[in-house]
Parts: structure tokens; sequence; C-alpha cells
């Protein structure tokens, strides 16, 4: 193999797992909170529930799931219990309202590269749907 081409490939393997590790912070519940990307695996089932969701409430569905997920903050069972939640999703559904979760999801996705990007780097769950 072209000792260029294999650096420049080795290169590439390298940038895709620094960002496998990348955190960021996201607004939640008026809070900025560190937010980690998804593992491949969970890329792929997140990339299914997308393809099964039938509307509005599946999509929110899947926003919370993938939002309680990327952020180890909101699965800290302390939280849990000062929130007074017992399924550890319902963290997600006080601190945020539907069109909170929505907008969140929406950049999620994106910034996990499940989605495509809008110029203006925002869609919502509800526009995934639309183009699904």
């Amino acid at each position: 193999m072209d000792a260029k081409l294999l650096d420049a490939l080795a290169a590439r393997a390298e940038q895709r797992a620094q960002a496998r590790t990348e955190v960021k912070p996201f607004e939640i519940g008026g809070q900025m909170i560190e937010c980690k990307k998804l593992t491949p695996t969970q890329q792929l089932e997140y990339y299914g529930s997308l393809a099964e969701a039938g509307g509005a409430a599946d999509m929110i569905g899947v926003c919370t799931s993938l939002i309680y997920d990327s952020c180890p903050t909101l699965q800290d069972p302390e939280l849990h219990k000062t929130l007074g939640v017992i399924d550890p999703y319902d963290a997600v559904r006080q601190l945020m309202s539907v069109r909170e979760i929505d907008r969140l999801g929406g950049e999620l996705f994106q910034w996990n590269g499940l989605m495509p990007g809008k110029p203006d780097g925002g869609q919502t769950a509800e526009d995934m749907a639309k183009n699904s």
C-alpha cells in the first residue's frame, strides 16, 4: 500500500476515535450540561428507532431516550431521587418541555452524525419525522 494513503487512512481512523470521545455542553433544564457522543452500537439502535418512529409522540420518546443516554448527569440515581422519579427517563421529562426535548433531540441527532444539519444549525424531531 502506498505510504501516503496508509498515513491518510491511519490519520482518519485516529480522528474518528477521538470524535467518539467528544463531549459538548447542551442546555438541559436551564443549565449547561455535558453530553457525550453515542457509541457505534447506540448509533445503530437510534437509526432503527428513527426508522420505526410513527409520528410526533414516537419521535419525542426517541428524543427523550437520546437525551438521557447522551447525558451522564441525567443518569445519576441521586438526581432521580431528588426529582422523585421512578422511571429514569422521567428525569428528562421533569426538566424539559416537549418543545425543548424536540429541539435538543434534533441537535443531538445532528451532533452524533445521525441526521444532516440545517444551515441555521437546528432541526427538530418534528422536522426529522416529516423527512422520514
